[in-house]
């Protein structure tokens, strides 16, 4: 096993670069339907050529884009991803995604430390103002964390969602810098202190 470079440290996770030799967990995971149900991809199974694609593509560095691993901080285990995408610098906004892939991590506070990480990360380093979200309302787990870290609801789509014969909005939210608390990041650069 290679060793894992941490970018950013918490209590519970440890956000770094994914690694090559995590491509086979994430196909392990990303076929479990009720991942994929809440990340939009509805009956949908991945496989290990897919997982494969998708590691070539985010492991090199982009101004657009900037991909991490969630790793638990005590094991080192690989249990989830979360990027900042369609970063525009000029008016200082991106999108957030997540997923907390290992069901045994789900609800356990892993998402929203990843997240609050993620963010804090994207106002100081990036230069960030407003990130945004989109979720599905029927992922009252995510919404919560989300909501932990800051987020706030800017509007819904309603009805926007097929699953099965029911209809869920889905949910975009928002977090400005004004709400955010970037000490911690600041810190990492110690000759600011």
């Amino acid at each position: 096993m290679s060793e894992l470079f941490p970018v950013l440290t918490g209590q519970k996770v440890v956000l770094a670069r994914l690694r090559r030799e995590d491509v086979p967990d994430m196909a392990r995971y990303f076929a479990n339907l009720e991942l994929t149900t809440y990340l939009g991809a509805f009956g949908g199974a991945f496989s290990l050529e897919d997982e494969q694609a998708y590691f070539d593509s985010v492991s090199k560095s982009s101004p657009e884009q900037v991909t991490f691993g969630i790793y638990a901080r005590e094991t080192e285990q690989f249990i989830g991803g979360l990027d900042l995408r369609g970063i525009n610098h000029r008016h200082g906004t991106a999108e957030l995604g997540i997923s907390v892939h290992s069901p045994d991590h789900w609800g356990g506070g892993y998402g929203t430390e990843a997240v609050s990480l993620m963010v804090e990360y994207g106002m100081y380093f990036l230069g960030l103002y407003n990130i945004t979200l989109n979720v599905f309302a029927y992922n009252v787990r995510g919404i919560r964390a989300y909501e932990k870290v800051g987020f706030r609801e800017i509007g819904r789509r309603t009805g926007a969602v097929r699953l099965g014969q029911e209809r869920f909005d889905s949910v975009m939210m928002e977090i400005t810098a004004d709400r955010v608390d970037t000490s911690r990041m600041r810190a990492l650069v110690r000759q600011l202190d």
